[in-house]
This record gives structure tokens, sequence and C-alpha cells, in this order.
């Protein structure tokens, strides 16, 4: 067994094995003694250190270890080099340098070349572009309204400055080596040589001061508003993850309810759940669930890492949902794709019921109740007037009605109406019995006829695009009245212009029934519309008063 020892290196702890240390110990003693005749050594020393540390815990985090081997020590030598082969390697790293090699870099803002808060120039070194192209574009953004100005700010507050040695290369791509820390800091020098050139030779020095000014008076104000925009968004993650946390409970109690382990409520009436299968809907409801519950989760795993820059979960977990994820969407898809096969086929049916007529021949045409119980059959053995009706049954409120009803002229005196029922189904036998599964009434009383507002569903049955088609048989001759909440419903295409709309009582509109068809007088509004129409228009045909359809 291998004596362990604990070192600090740049302020992080480390175990690491004898063997290991004394190579780690020998390396740094080789370093500082190259970097020894070098001006300001303890900086570069550090930087030294720092990447180091860097390069040391990266590697205990990717092998999920805590001791460093001698191994470890080796890895890092070999990708750091050594000061003792930097004379032979000279020309190995002259062609190195001349092919403009790059690595990956990182998005840092580039202090040292900035006007303001280098956002440009750390931009032009992610992209290798070079930095006044960026200045040019933030400028032309800021020039229309203004729009460059606030993603510059929050690049300001976002992006982190290039701080140390290491920073700055990792900032331009270039590979963390001594070789490249010597000459980062050679070219540094040159810099500052050059920097200081310039000021000397500046012909207005008061520009300068003016810059430096406004320099650190807008750094400070960012870094004040760093600090307090850090705690806004911390406040902003925390009211995120809530209205999540939120969410995902929503989404397990309406689980328990669709499954039918909570509440009392039939939720399998509602549309578009009473279109699905009873043998599917556990699937589809766990499914669906799941589709929505891990994105929900992902968002809050995603603020917390934002927020205080730790892994919530590891990689495995994190591979685990998707494949979760992936799965219930496919398991929804394939049960929604297999429900959608009773939708296939399209059948349908007619019954024709005659009705009273009377020898006026005069007729009252009404919107009923929203559902009738019973309907009252004309020749049946209850012909009373009693018919049970509910107004406010919401059983499947939000179901798809679709009822067309047609007034049609007959010669006859023979008052009559026809039901067309029509449903769809995976077959033709089947459309017919989902056909059959379909509830619509109406009422005669006397001259009042009264036709429901909506179609239901028998208990239980499932909803097939069913529709109602009305043909109400009319004798030429007859007079209708009809009312306005009827015309809105049924005929409101044919007989808009008959009804006077800001009136707003339930009135009844007047309709002959004549061998050239149906016919309603005009209201005034509709005529004077219609007039200045056709002035607007230059259109010089009459204007009618009746309209025929």
């Amino acid at each position: 067994m291998n004596k362990t020892i604990i070192i600090n290196i740049s302020g992080v702890i480390f175990h690491i094995e004898e063997d290991a240390y004394e190579m780690l110990k020998t390396y740094m003693t080789d370093i500082k003694a190259h970097f020894a005749s070098f001006k300001d050594n303890f900086e570069i020393i550090t930087d030294i250190e720092n990447r180091i540390a860097e390069m040391l815990a990266e590697v205990l985090a990717s092998e999920n270890k805590q001791v460093i081997i001698a191994d470890d020590v080796k890895l890092v030598i070999s990708k750091m080099g050594n000061p003792s082969e930097f004379e032979s390697e000279d020309e190995e790293y002259k062609t190195e340098e001349s092919s403009h090699q790059s690595f990956r870099r990182k998005l840092f803002r580039d202090i040292d070349d900035r006007i303001l808060g280098g956002v440009c120039s750390g931009i032009g070194h992610y992209f290798d572009i070079e930095a006044r192209w960026i200045r040019v574009a933030f400028i032309l953004l800021f020039m229309f309204y203004g729009f460059g100005l606030l993603p510059y700010l929050l690049l300001w507050v976002v992006m982190p400055k290039a701080k140390t040695r290491s920073e700055k290369m990792e900032m331009k791509g270039e590979k963390i080596n001594l070789q490249s820390f010597q000459k980062n800091f050679e070219e540094e020098l040159n810099a500052v040589g050059s920097r200081l050139s310039d000021v000397h030779q500046q012909a207005i020095p008061g520009l300068n001061r003016i810059g430096s000014f406004l320099r650190d008076l807008v750094d400070g104000l960012m870094r004040f508003l760093g600090t307090t925009g850090k705690l806004l968004l911390k406040l902003f993650g925390f009211i995120i993850i809530a209205f999540v946390g939120i969410g995902l409970v929503c989404a397990f109690i309406a689980l328990l309810i669709f499954l039918g382990y909570a509440g009392n409520t039939d939720v399998s009436t509602i549309f578009p759940l009473n279109a699905v299968n009873a043998s599917l809907r556990p699937a589809i409801y766990i499914a669906a669930f799941f589709v929505i519950f891990i994105p929900l989760l992902g968002i809050i795993f995603l603020v917390i890492r934002v927020l205080f820059n730790n892994r919530t979960i590891g990689k495995s977990i994190g591979f685990s949902l998707l494949m979760v994820w992936i799965i219930a969407l496919a398991v929804g898809i394939f049960t929604i794709s297999k429900n959608a096969t009773d939708f296939k086929e399209e059948a349908s049916f007619s019954e024709s019921i005659a009705l009273k007529a009377n020898d006026s021949k005069v007729y009252y045409l009404k919107i009923g109740s929203e559902r009738t119980i019973q309907e009252n059959f004309v020749g049946g053995n209850d012909s009373s007037d009693k018919i049970i009706t509910i107004t406010g049954n919401d059983r499947d409120f939000d179901t798809p009605n679709k009822i067309d009803l047609r007034l049609n002229l007959v010669n006859d005196n023979n008052l009559s109406v026809i039901k067309t029922y029509t449903a769809r189904g995976k077959n033709i036998k089947e459309a017919l019995k989902n056909a059959q599964q379909l509830e619509y009434y109406y009422s005669q009383k006397d001259s009042l006829l009264s036709f429901d507002y909506s179609l239901g569903l028998k208990d239980g049955s499932l909803w097939r695009a069913q529709e109602v088609d009305l043909k109400l048989n009319i004798p030429v001759g007859s007079t209708l009245y009809v009312q306005k909440r009827f015309i809105d419903h049924f005929l409101r295409n044919q007989m808009y212009d008959c009804s006077d709309w800001s009136d707003e009582s339930d009135t009844y509109v007047k309709v002959q029934a004549t061998k050239d068809g149906f016919i309603c007088q005009k209201t005034a509004d509709a005529i004077e519309r219609q007039k200045n129409y056709n002035k607007n228009n230059n259109i010089e045909s009459e204007v009618k008063e009746n309209i025929v359809f």
C-alpha cells in the first residue's frame, strides 16, 4: 500500500501518492528554475500551478477517484511539457507556431484589447474574427433604434473576464503548456512596451484620460449590475422552479384523476378523451404524463445547474430519463395511431318522421333545450305534451356538435322531417353502430316545432365524428315564423338580412313557402347597406327587398 500525502495546489486540496508527489515536486522545481530569470516569474508560476490544479481535478473527475497516482502526474507533464526540452524542441515549436494550430476556445471578455468592456474582442477571439468587425456589427445594430445596446450590456454581465494567463490562452484557442505560457508572457511584455510607446506619442493625451475614466465608470457600473443581476437572476430562477414544480404536481394529480384513482369525475366523457378506446386510455395517459413530466423536471435541473453551477444529475440518469421520454413519446404516437383506425370508414342511415300538419299551414320554428330526454313521436302511445328536457347538461359539453338543418319545399301537404345520422368507424358495420349511438331530439306542440340546440351521445358511447343532417319538408303555401335564435344557429347564411340583429329581443321572422322558394323580407338596414354598396361600386341594378332561398 502506497503512502498518501495531502497537498494544496492553488487553494485546491489533493490526495496524492508519495511517488507521484516526488515526481510533481521535481517538476515544479524545474519550472521555477527555468522561469527564475523572468521578470514577474511569480505570476507565471502561479498561472502554471492553477492550470496543473485544473488538469489534476479533471483527471480525478473523469476517472471518478480520490487519489492522484504517478500515471496522472506523467499525463499532466506530457501535456504541459518539460522545461528541459525547450531548447531541443525549439525548431519543432516554431513549426507548430507557423501552422497556426488552434484548440477549443472559450468565451471571455478581453480586457487587454477593449474600448469599453472587451466584449467585441472576446467574441472576435472565440470566432477567430477581427474584433473591429464585431464592433462594426454592434454599432450598426445600435443605429437601428439602439438594438445593439441591450445585447452588449447582457454579454458584458454574462461573459467573464480573461484574468489569468490560462484564461487568456483558452480565449485565443492556444494550447496550454509551458511553451505557450512563455510565449504568451513574452507577447504580453512586448504589448506593454508598445502601449507605453503609444501613450508617449499621443497628440491629444486628454482623450486617453477621458476614455480611461469612461471605461472605469462603466466597468464599475457593470460590476454593480452584475451583482444585482445575479440576485435578480436567482430570484427569477426560484420563481421558475416554483411554477414548474406546481406543474409537476398538477401533472401527477391529473394522472391519478384520469386513471380513476382520485376524484369522482368521469373524465372519459370529456372531449377528446371520449374519442379514445377504453383499452388504450391508460397507456395514453401514462405516456402523456411522462412526455410532460420529464421536460418539466429537466427545466428544474437546468435552472439549478445555471444558478448554482451544480450538476444535479449524472449523465447516466439524464440518459435514462431521455430514453424514458422517447419510449413514452413512441407509445403515445403508437396508441393514438391505433385509435385513429376507428375513423377509417364512414356510414350513415336516415329515418323519415311525419309531423302533424294543420289546416292553416302556419308553423313556428324555434330552438329547443340543449338536451331532451324523451322525444314526442306523433302517433305513439305517449303523444302527450310532456317532454323532459335538461337545459344545463355538461356531460359532453365540449364534444363537437355538427347539426345541419335545411328547409325543403314539397308540393304535397306532408309535413315531415328526415334525420340522417352519420358516423365513422374502423369498418362500415362499426360506423353504422356508432351512428346509432347518436341522440338528437325535437318536439312538436300544435304548430310549434322545436329543435334541440345540440346533439348528444348515449351513455358510455365513444365520439366517432357523429353528425346529424336534418331536412325539414315544408308544403308549398305554408307560412313560417322563424325564431331569431333558430336563424342564428341553423339558417344564418340564408336569412341574415331578414333579421334585425340590433334588436336584442328574441323575435320571429316571417317566411313564405312559395313554388319559387322560401321568401323573407329584408330589413331596412339591410336594404340601405345594399344601396350604399351598389352606389360605391357603381352598380346600377335595383335593390331587391326580398330574399329567395
